[in-house]
């Protein structure tokens, strides 16, 4: 253990070594004890084996003198040389090693960046909210015992966005209804504070989940109301060619019920004011002559605080915990929270309930129907626990990859603060057929941040964090038609394996591109991609020098950073039993009793933030169940 921390505090003081003024180095404010602290938070004792296996390597003289003809160990090399040693990780030919650079970087600076006294977060120029007085939820949940055994009609896997419309449509239809969540139950007071904390208590895998090559970055929501509590209150319904597809799988009007939902869920644009990032967007997409829109949103009586991704303390996000959670409560539902189910128990063709994992040991729900909606990633792995829907479930994953590039403007642009978005493009849409990008802002708080900026020497990433407050990140939401697909690991959990296929990487690198030029047309001095080196155009530079470098550079693993906060399709709806999981009416097939209610659901990439179609769909599927 002493050796591990010595080559770790080497390795995140050679990306963050201080000013020796006013900012210490990376280790002076323990973030190499911090970095072993959130790997062994995770519960993946394999990370941990690669970790410690990547530490010892780093160490040995003969990959010194290979990687960057360093003959000594890392940990007492010169600085100058430990950077070089990482810069040759960072473009190394062997994808691994691109993996570990990356893996590294970003959790040195989200713990650097994302404690909430740290120097270097103030040195962004981030001023943190007020916080509102909290208003609690009327959600009742608790733990339940080791061992207990609870009868229901319905057991709902998940608290989400799908679980918590099916709780509240069953309940109100008279059923007696169990929910399972496995995240810890975190309420309105504990919302809206520090960063890394929120990240940790409502986000998978305390916000660090990402494709098994790493290169993707994944945002998914692990709380009581799921991703409802987390995202940035997008609503917006299914566009018409996404629409066509989905009826030729089955599904028929969703109109009725998204008119429902959003009456439930008070999504209007009457909130919807830009902030920073959103104001820029707009302009910039007004002097290219471009089309926009407002985004509706999930709200009533927003402050414009700021951190909704890490919950809404005051509750003006009407999130499950506000709505439908709410409301299934209200008519008797029970709702579990640190239950992680395990298996779907099916005796002769038809559900009986399910198995969970709980703290000391595991419960039973019996229940004969069972509504899964644990989420795109850990949906498909239940089914493939229970050995339902084997050789289908998990294998039509669609991911909506996210390619960003940021502008540094003359004017404070605050990007942690006020409404995160509510001004859109689809300009770009449908440039592919029915798939294209659309065109959104990105609220930015520090420790993203600095996981975000690309990383060259100590000097350059400080240096692009200390514009923060200047800075605006637009971002392209890709429409895939590529799957990936899910399994599990040898920790048993998701494995998720998405190759960016060949029509995504095409659209990323034509997102770039025109992200870039939107800069340029909003005014932006310094331009900069996500690659790795870094890719920018300083102030006054060329702009067709940094379209050629991005069509140059192009999309490949772990040399630009991409995002997704968007997963679906993973136990798909459809009309063909050898692609589709469930049938037209969300029935999983050769299962009795057993229907999916969540994103994974989806017959294809939505194209648009998801949350009102989860909405809209699982209502549809829960009024088939309580018609059943």
């Amino acid at each position: 253990m002493p050796r591990r921390l010595d080559t770790l505090a080497a390795i995140v003081d050679t990306f963050a070594p201080g000013d020796g003024a006013g900012l210490p180095s990376a280790s002076d404010l323990g973030v190499h004890r911090a970095i072993l602290g959130e790997v062994g938070a995770l519960g993946r004792p394999s990370l941990e084996k690669q970790l410690g296996l990547f530490l010892r390597a780093v160490e040995n003289p003969v990959a010194g003198i290979l990687l960057a003809g360093m003959p000594r160990r890392f940990s007492r090399a010169p600085a100058a040389e430990r950077e070089r040693y990482l810069r040759r990780m960072a473009t190394s030919p062997v994808p691994l090693t691109r993996t570990a650079f990356q893996d590294l970087k970003r959790l040195t600076f989200l713990l650097l960046y994302g404690i909430e006294d740290s120097p270097y977060r103030a040195a962004t120029g981030y001023v943190p909210p007020v916080p509102d007085e909290p208003d609690p939820s009327a959600v009742v949940v608790r733990t339940p015992t080791p061992g207990e055994v609870v009868d229901a009609d319905v057991c709902v896997v998940g608290s989400g966005a799908g679980g918590s419309v099916a709780a509240a449509v069953l309940a109100a239809a008279g059923r007696t209804v169990v929910v399972l969540e496995r995240a810890a139950n975190v309420t309105e007071p504990d919302f809206g504070g520090p960063e890394l904390e929120g990240l940790a208590r409502l986000f998978l895998d305390r916000g660090l989940s990402a494709t098994s090559d790493r290169w993707i970055s994944i945002r998914a929501g692990s709380a009581v109301g799921g991703g409802t509590v987390i995202n940035w209150s997008s609503s917006l319904r299914l566009p018409d060619a996404v629409r066509a597809e989905w009826r030729a799988a089955g599904v028929d009007d969703l109109d009725p019920h998204y008119d429902a939902v959003e009456a439930d869920i008070s999504v209007t644009t009457a909130e919807s004011e830009p902030n920073g990032p959103n104001g820029m967007l707009a302009r910039a997409l007004d002097a290219s002559g471009l089309p926009r829109q407002v985004i509706p949103r999930n709200v009533r009586g927003c402050t414009d605080c700021g951190p909704c991704a890490v919950g809404c303390r005051s509750g003006a996000k009407r999130s499950a915990l506000r709505t439908y959670l709410a409301d299934a409560c209200a008519h008797g539902a029970t709702v579990l929270d640190r239950a992680e189910a395990r298996r779907i128990l099916v005796r002769g063709g038809r559900v009986e309930g399910v198995l969970a994992a709980v703290p000391g040991g595991e419960v039973t729900v019996r229940a004969r129907q069972v509504a899964l909606a644990g989420g795109s990633l850990l949906s498909p792995v239940l089914l493939q626990r229970s050995g339902i829907a084997d050789g289908v479930a998990g294998r039509t994953l669609r991911m909506h990859p996210v390619a960003a590039v940021a502008g540094v403007y003359p004017e404070r642009i605050d990007a942690w603060s006020g409404v995160p978005q509510s001004v859109m493009s689809d300009a770009f849409a449908e440039i592919d057929g029915s798939h294209g990008f659309r065109i959104e802002a990105s609220p930015m708080h520090p420790g993203i941040i600095g996981t975000a900026l690309p990383w060259w020497s100590g000097r350059q990433h400080a240096a692009s964090l200390a514009r923060s407050a200047h800075t605006a990140a637009f971002l392209a939401i890709v429409r895939d038609r590529t799957p990936g697909r899910i399994d599990v690991d040898r920790d048993g959990a998701p494995r998720i394996r998405y190759g960016v296929g060949a029509p995504e990487r095409r659209l990323l690198l034509r997102a770039m591109l025109e992200l870039a030029r939107l800069h340029e047309a909003s005014g932006a001095g310094r331009i900069f991609t996500l690659h790795t080196p870094p890719l920018e155009r300083e102030p006054g530079g060329s702009m067709a020098e940094l379209l050629t470098g991005i069509e140059r550079r192009g999309v490949s693993p772990n040399r630009v950073l991409l995002f997704t906060a968007h997963q679906m399709s993973s136990c798909r709806i459809g009309t063909d039993p050898r692609d589709s999981t469930a049938d037209p009416d969300g029935r999983v097939r050769g299962v009795d009793g057993l229907w999916v209610t969540d994103a994974s659901a989806f017959p294809t990439a939505s194209g648009v933030n998801p949350m009102l179609t989860i909405l809209a769909l699982t209502r549809r599927t829960a009024l088939r169940m309580a018609a059943s």
